[in-house]
C-alpha cells in the first residue's frame, strides 16, 4: 500500500504520502491509534487497514476522499 500511496503523490501534486515505521514512531501510533499494519490514514481522519488488492484500494481512497469510485466524474 505504501508504494502505491507514492505513487499517487507522484502522479498529483494535491496527494502528498508519507510511510512511517509503527514501531519507531510510537507518536504516530499512538495519534492515529495504529494496532494493525498496514493502515493509511486518509485526509486524517478514514482509516483503511490491511492489505488489499490495488484497485479496492483505490476505491477505498477514493471513498475516503468523498468520491463516488463508480462514478468519479
Amino acid at each position: 500500500m505504501a508504494s502505491l500511496a507514492h505513487q499517487f503523490a507522484l502522479a498529483q501534486p494535491l496527494i502528498s504520502a508519507d510511510v512511517v515505521s509503527a514501531s519507531e514512531f510510537q507518536a504516530y501510533s499512538s495519534r492515529f491509534a495504529v494496532q494493525a499494519v498496514p493502515k493509511t490514514v486518509v485526509n486524517g481522519r478514514k482509516d483503511i487497514v490491511g492489505g488489499m488488492p490495488e484497485p479496492l484500494f483505490v476505491a477505498e481512497v477514493l471513498r475516503a476522499a468523498g468520491i463516488d469510485p463508480d462514478n468519479p466524474t
